[in-house]
């Protein structure tokens, strides 16, 4: 009887103490459902191209939206103009720091604090920042935003870039909804109902993907031309199989059953430089070590590498 008793209020004090964890790792609404913090947006129309700054874009080796903006930046060829830095995750803190002191900090949270920025919910990347003297100016920590500012810049190298066109904002707005961040709704859903709810919405827009794929003539989602949607689509379908259907609980189609997407996938994976942007070790290592309250244990799981997943595939095609 007693033991009967212990399991009840260990069961209670447990589900309390994850909800003051997700609290701080995924807010939600009323309802359970996962809501992902603002970033900080520049109100005018800027343009790099002022010779006397020093661009910066600050990424993650895991996060998708860093990899969204380092897409762009290895598709256009960009390092002469926009130099990257790569900061780790300090898991134990649960913050992002620099392997090297930047403008004499080694947290993200203290070149916010210098740069005079208020922190909504946390210091996040990626991160756009320009350098004029010792002066730190954020651009941006929204990817969509830092993926436009990237792709209006000229690039110089002797390599042809591929052009990067705008697309349909619908279809935007369905990707970043209801997949980049479908995703996440499913796998910090605090409740039954915000986890199917979720799972719904995020397989209907796959489903619709596949549609369009199937409609549409040419390699990319609108046909002929790479676009914002191709950009949007692959850092979270490219996890999918190492991290989301499984940490995520993404599970209600198998991925391979959607053939058109995961044709189209392969494809953008072979594009020129797009590898350089995959670091599938640290996608393993930082979710399912870092996500403590969705993988307690922290236990990573015996999976195939990145390689072996799209060669299996390619093979299949």
């Amino acid at each position: 009887m007693q033991n009967k008793y212990l399991i009840k209020a260990s069961r209670k004090f447990w589900f309390w103490f994850w909800t003051q964890l997700m609290n701080g790792f995924a807010p939600s609404d009323l309802h359970g459902n996962y809501i992902r913090p603002r970033g900080i947006n520049i109100n005018t129309e800027y343009e790099i191209n002022n010779e006397n700054e020093q661009i910066y874009l600050l990424v993650g080796h895991s996060c998708p939206w860093c990899q969204r903006t380092l897409l762009v930046h290895e598709i256009k060829n960009l390092s002469k103009k926009v130099k990257v830095i790569f900061l780790k995750a300090d898991i134990e803190h649960s913050e992002w720091i620099f392997n090297t002191k930047v403008n004499g900090c080694m947290r993200l949270s203290d070149l916010y604090k210098k740069a005079n920025k208020e922190i909504i919910f946390r210091a996040t990347l990626p991160l756009l920042i320009s350098f004029v003297k010792d002066e730190v100016n954020i651009l941006s920590n929204e990817s969509s935003q830092i993926i436009g500012l990237l792709n209006s810049i000229k690039s110089e190298s002797k390599y042809q870039a591929l052009i990067i066109k705008d697309g349909n904002q619908k279809f935007l707005d369905l990707i970043n909804n209801s997949i980049n961040n479908g995703v996440y709704k499913c796998g910090f859903a605090r409740n039954q109902s915000a986890y199917e709810k979720a799972s719904k919405n995020l397989f209907a827009a796959l489903n619709e993907i596949e549609n369009l794929l199937q409609k549409n003539k040419g390699d990319w989602i609108f046909g002929e031309e790479l676009t914002y949607a191709d950009i949007y689509l692959f850092p979270t379908l490219i996890r999918w199989e190492l991290i989301y259907s499984k940490l995520f609980k993404c599970t209600e189609q198998e991925l391979s059953s959607f053939e058109k997407i995961i044709e189209w996938r392969l494809k953008f994976f072979k594009l020129s430089n797009v590898k350089r942007t995959c670091f599938d070790n640290e996608w393993k290592k930082d979710y399912y070590k870092s996500l403590f309250p969705l993988n307690p244990n922290q236990l990573i799981p015996v999976l195939p590498s990145l390689d072996e997943i799209m060669r299996l595939k390619s093979e299949k095609i």
